[in-house]
């Protein structure tokens, strides 16, 4: 009976060898989050991987700690089409995930709208062609049917009567073996295989080169008063055209970074949301008057990463921040923040910690824009640095409903100036952002260079 047990390994090895499409280095149809400062809201929405067409669309929002709750209307649009109904959603006070389906019937470009009663968001996504090419099918279908056929012959054998039936499973076994390895060999002389169009969903011959994308040019416009809520537009167009910026992909799980650093210090990490091509929106409320720095990150498809500034001004009196303590203990969102930054010489990479607890080592933060926690720096000659968590477990994980992160949060940054240094660490932990200011001096190099 030794076949028996040979023929089991091997039909458990071929129904393992079946895997997923993948598409520019991951699995086709992952899931796609998207944070997004909508009005008074600080919300992270989850749009689910589509299995099938037509089918489902699960999306999840995420609503942050110090948000308001209340109904959120929801619904999907494909690329030029009708949009589907709208559903209500009911987001929850104080932080947490609600969650809704919706239906797609189509793949390529779609928008998902999200109406908070004053702005309507649009955020894209792509529902992708999911058909493995041929080659890829075969290979797959046979190896899965010759698995199949090995279990089923090796029932027969330890059942049946007649030893017909073994032999005539086996060998439709064998025959789907054959076809699969054929498709297997024969795929290497194929043309290169075909990946998703990021912006249409469908198959696009590899190899394809994009020509680069022009600089973006940010147009910031607000009437701001110190206080007040107001809303801050910005405008993309594309550097060489002047139309407007509609190719964003998500980078670090948000179309646009805005960082907002105010005359006295005061900091801010918002994430305005896509109104219309190239056309983005926050609401910002100014702690104090005076002018204040706008820096953006975002990503242009086959562009790279773009860093953009402007200046918006609030009116009303200046307003200064108290000045935050150096490395050492900060307490924060409930928690003891120690934070370690020693020997930070300009020019030379530094390792900044912050290890945080409430009593006990804290264990359940969680990630935050796709990462364990964010730094971000502001020299004495204006330069702004947006850093992430060195990688740990707590970086792998799906998204926010899910908190395994700390205690100790690692940063690598290289300060391009000496001088004294402001410097933000953010986390979360129960959907509250958590943001520890400290200053730090950074010396110059010893060399004077």
């Amino acid at each position: 009976m030794r076949w028996i047990g040979g023929l089991l390994v091997v039909a458990a090895g071929m129904l393992a060898s079946a895997t997923p499409a993948f598409a520019h280095g991951g699995v086709v149809g992952v899931d796609l989050r998207i944070a997004a400062s909508l009005g008074n809201r600080e919300l992270t929405v989850i749009v689910r991987r589509v299995e099938a067409v037509p089918g489902p669309l699960r999306v999840d929002v995420v609503n942050h700690a110090g948000s308001p709750g209340g109904t959120l209307r929801v619904g999907a649009a494909p690329d030029n089409g009708v949009p589907g109904p709208a559903a209500e959603l009911r987001l929850t006070d104080g932080g947490g995930s609600a969650g809704i389906d919706l239906r797609v019937d189509r793949v390529g470009a779609w928008e998902l709208v999200v109406d908070d009663g004053r702005e309507v968001a649009r955020f894209p996504f792509v529902v992708p062609d999911d058909a493995p090419p041929a080659a890829e099918w075969a290979s797959t279908v046979g190896f899965t049917a010759a698995g199949g056929l090995l279990l089923a012959a090796l029932a027969a054998a330890a059942v049946g009567r007649w030893s017909w039936p073994p032999l005539v499973l086996g060998g439709g076994a064998a025959a789907a073996v054959v076809v699969a390895t054929t498709a297997a060999l024969l795929s290497s002389s194929l043309p290169a295989p075909q990946e998703i169009d990021p912006m249409t969903g469908r198959r696009q011959s590899t190899g394809t080169t994009e020509p680069g994308r022009p600089h973006v040019n940010l147009l910031a416009a607000a009437t701001l008063v110190a206080g007040e809520r107001s809303p801050l537009d910005l405008r993309l167009v594309d550097g060489a055209t002047g139309r407007p910026v509609d190719d964003l992909v998500v980078h670090h799980d948000a179309l646009v970074h805005l960082l907002v650093i105010g005359p006295g210090g005061q900091f801010a990490h918002l994430h305005p949301v896509r109104l219309a091509p190239g056309e983005f929106r926050v609401w910002f409320r100014p702690a104090s008057g005076g002018e204040h720095r706008v820096h953006t990150e975002l990503e242009r498809r086959g562009g790279g990463v773009q860093l953009l500034d402007a200046t918006v001004t609030a009116a009303g009196p200046p307003v200064a921040e108290p000045v935050p303590g150096g490395p050492g203990d900060h307490l924060a969102g409930g928690m003891t923040a120690r934070v370690a930054a020693a020997g930070l010489v300009a020019g030379e990479p530094s390792v900044l910690t912050a290890e945080f607890s409430d009593g006990a080592p804290v264990r359940d933060l969680q990630p935050w824009l796709g990462m364990a926690g964010h730094l971000i720096t502001a020299g004495p000659d204006g330069t702004v640095g947006h850093v992430h968590a060195m990688p740990d477990a707590s970086a792998a994980v799906a998204d926010e409903t899910v908190a395994t992160g700390g205690p100790r949060v690692e940063f690598v940054y290289t300060f391009p100036t000496p001088g004294r240094h402001r410097m933000w660490f953010q986390v979360e932990r129960d959907y509250e952002v958590v943001t520890v200011p400290v200053e730090v001096d950074v010396a110059a190099p010893e060399d004077g260079s």
